[in-house]
């Protein structure tokens, strides 16, 4: 397995795990939305098989924040295709964003998991991410 920055062509494999989130998403919208994250500093890292199919995805955000001196690391979506589960595909990609937030000086690598989500808690909890608190929300 390698974990790589996603790239272009990664587009039809990302529309479909974002599927599994519940974000409908083509893959002719991402390109433009991968240029723009990646334009701001922050990445998509991809997790591609030994077949070299992607099966996972973790969104990295840089955030700059007024209450402390170093950045925040924020992971907006994180998944694994289901049949990828379980192998370790997670554990690797989840290792890998902290490198990239580390890499850039912050002080906190921060992920959000939607409340039904309980095997993402779970994964996140062993995987040393503690819930920290709430995050809420108004749709505008």
């Amino acid at each position: 397995m390698k974990i790589r920055a996603a790239r272009a062509a990664d587009t039809p494999a990302l529309a479909k795990l974002i599927l599994n989130l519940g974000y409908p998403s083509t893959a002719d919208e991402l390109p433009p939305r991968l240029m723009l994250v990646e334009g701001q500093g922050d990445t998509v890292l991809v997790a591609e098989d030994d077949a070299g199919q992607v099966v996972g995805f973790s969104a990295l955000h840089l955030m700059r924040l007024f209450h402390q001196r170093k950045p925040l690391g924020y992971i907006t979506a994180f998944v694994t295709d289901p049949a990828a589960q379980r192998t370790g595909v997670g554990r690797r990609l989840l290792e890998a964003s902290e490198v990239w937030a580390r890499g850039r000086g912050c002080y906190r690598l921060t992920v959000t998991s939607a409340e039904q989500r309980a095997g993402a808690h779970d994964f996140y909890a062993a995987g040393g991410y503690p819930l920290t608190g709430r995050r809420f929300g108004k749709d505008l």
